[in-house]
């Protein structure tokens, strides 16, 4: 098939960790396109290669959002390719049930790409892809030092005793105090032990991943100015960073809300409907993270924007006023990053505080490494930062 101006050259590509398929498909749109070409279950490591040979300039590579999709699309850029990522939802809802291969999925893949029916993913450039990576192994490390605790708890409960009241797993007595608590026999006590360092490995890895995620939060002066927002400190600060990016991709709040799944869903049919709960799109580990912020402000906050949320709660409920306090959350944090607040007069005492605990998440050592001879040091500077930022 010769080439026209009307005619749209798409690879579709579909990838696993070690193999690929991929399918050139050349046509003005989804329903004409012809697959051209087509490699089936070729060795990944052989992806540039045989792109070079098959490919042609102007050809656009399309990728299904996957755990290696943003890798293989800096992969193509550094060949001089095109790559478009799409989100995996709406690629998965288009399919044969009685006929699924990699070589028709890379086929569909392309064809969902030229009909216009997936919505394109950002692909993080790399400082937001170093901050995912670093939000993602807090995540998985507060998830092994819950399950490693609960394991613990677990192992009490299979021998009939209670949890002792007041008991606090990261400090070096509750070791000790857990063999006191019965007389056990050898195995158990070593059984004890070993789920006790454990847990202690676990929350030791938890609270290096934390120290470091407060002192990225220092260094980048945009994302340290956002714990200037109520319910807002180091963590959720962070995670926010890693996931929005540029801030120049949302052009109105609407949209960073819409992203983090904030938004209510619309059914609306003839005379009937309205608004209902939210969608569940987006990014439901941020809005997580942006729901406890919420309560937070719920419940320790002050001001107009409390009054205006526990006015809310009273008519509402509870869910609904968290929601709404999450969503207007989320607007003040795209007004702040496009720079449309006004300059800090005065540091409050929750500024304050939320400071002092990022200081103590890094930790003495870490800043005496830093040039801080005392935390008193650190934290006056990152004020003044906030009162007069560069």
């Amino acid at each position: 098939m010769k080439d026209t101006p009307q005619t749209k050259r798409v690879i579709g590509l579909d990838a696993h960790p070690y193999l690929f398929s991929a399918a050139a498909l050349a046509g003005p749109d989804a329903l004409q396109a012809q697959v051209i070409w087509h490699v089936d279950r070729a060795d990944l490591r052989q992806l540039e290669r045989i792109l070079k040979r098959h490919a042609q300039p102007g050809d656009t590579v399309v990728l299904e959002a996957s755990g290696n999709s943003f890798a293989l699309a800096e992969r193509l850029y550094a060949i001089g390719l095109k790559a478009i990522v799409l989100e995996s939802q709406a690629v998965g809802r288009v399919g044969k049930t009685y006929c699924a291969t990699d070589r028709t999925d890379a086929v569909k893949i392309a064809r969902v790409y030229l009909s216009g029916l997936a919505h394109e993913v950002w692909v993080p450039n790399e400082t937001a892809a170093e901050r995912r990576e670093l939000f993602f192994a807090y995540r998985n490390a507060v998830c092994d030092s819950v399950r490693e605790r609960n394991r613990i708890w677990a192992f009490l409960n299979q021998q009939g005793q209670r949890r002792p009241r007041g008991l606090r797993l990261s400090t070096p007595p509750a070791l000790k105090d857990l063999l006191a608590l019965r007389s056990w026999t050898p195995t158990q006590q070593w059984l004890l032990t070993e789920l006790v360092e454990a847990f202690r490995s676990a929350e030791a890895r938890r609270k290096r991943l934390r120290a470091r995620i407060a002192e990225e939060v220092t260094r980048d002066p945009a994302v340290f100015q956002l714990v200037r927002l109520l319910g807002i400190r180091d963590l959720v600060a962070f995670a926010l960073a890693a996931f929005i990016g540029p801030i120049e991709r949302f052009e109105n709040p609407k949209k960073l809300v819409a992203y983090f799944g904030l938004n209510p869903s619309v059914q609306r049919s003839g005379i009937g409907g309205g608004t209902g709960p939210l969608v569940g799109n987006g990014r439901g580990d941020v809005r997580s993270l942006l729901i406890q912020a919420a309560q937070s402000i719920l419940r320790y906050g002050q001001g107009d924007t409390h009054r205006w949320a526990v006015a809310l709660k009273m008519r509402k409920g509870t869910p609904i006023a968290v929601t709404a306090l999450a969503r207007k959350l989320t607007v003040s944090v795209w007004y702040l990053l496009q720079g449309f607040f006004t300059p800090l007069t005065e540091i409050t005492p929750h500024i304050r505080i939320k400071v002092h605990k990022i200081a103590v998440s890094i930790g003495k050592t870490r800043l005496k490494a830093l040039g801080y001879p005392r935390l008193s040091a650190f934290e006056e500077e990152k004020l003044q930062y906030l009162l007069s930022p560069a």
